[in-house]
């Protein structure tokens, strides 16, 4: 699903995708979060089957980080410096290219940054990985993906940091947490 920022209440559709603040809002109102044992992604569309009385953690409040950077790298400048403030970061991209990610850096020559479609963790940085699409090493984000450990590099993900590689600077998001009720 192809999500716009400005458009917040449109992008909702359940397995067809939505925006992660969309997502935080609903988990601050029901109260929390199940823990995966308890809860486990289906990927099917189905009913709610939320259990106030096993939440895990509940979301206190959100922040959206830092405006797109374009393709000036400010948005990348901003995503390390909360990165480092807040920890593991929620981002949007263009996930077409990680679907046949065989590992390294990856740095597409044509991955559109319009067509955001996947939510993923932002969990780190480096600085020189080598990167075999540009025969070199470049700046990387790591970045944890939801499609288990088989997938990747043990469910990592490496992509090329700096001018909004794959739309990853687009939609940017970091949660503060709070444990569950007594």
């Amino acid at each position: 699903m192809k999500c716009d920022a400005e458009k917040k209440t449109e992008c909702d559709s359940g397995c067809g995708g939505g925006l992660m603040t969309n997502a935080y809002a609903y988990l601050m109102s029901s109260g929390g979060l199940m823990e995966q044992s308890a809860y486990p992604y289906t990927g099917a569309q189905g009913t709610c089957r939320f259990d106030a009385n096993r939440v895990a953690v509940r979301v206190a409040n959100f922040t959206v980080v830092a405006p797109p950077g374009g393709n000036d790298g400010d948005g990348d400048a901003q995503m390390r410096a909360a990165l480092v403030r807040h920890g593991p970061l929620a981002v949007g991209l263009n996930a077409a290219y990680m679907q046949t990610s065989v590992g390294g850096v990856a740095c597409p020559l044509v991955c559109p940054r319009a067509w955001v479609n996947h939510g993923v963790l932002l969990v780190g940085y480096g600085e020189r990985g080598f990167a075999a699409l540009r025969l070199g090493h470049r700046p990387y984000w790591i970045i944890k993906n939801s499609w288990g450990k088989a997938w990747g590099e043990q469910g990592y993900y490496r992509l090329c940091r700096g001018r909004n590689v794959c739309g990853v600077d687009t939609m940017v998001s970091a949660v503060a947490v709070a444990p569950p009720p007594p």
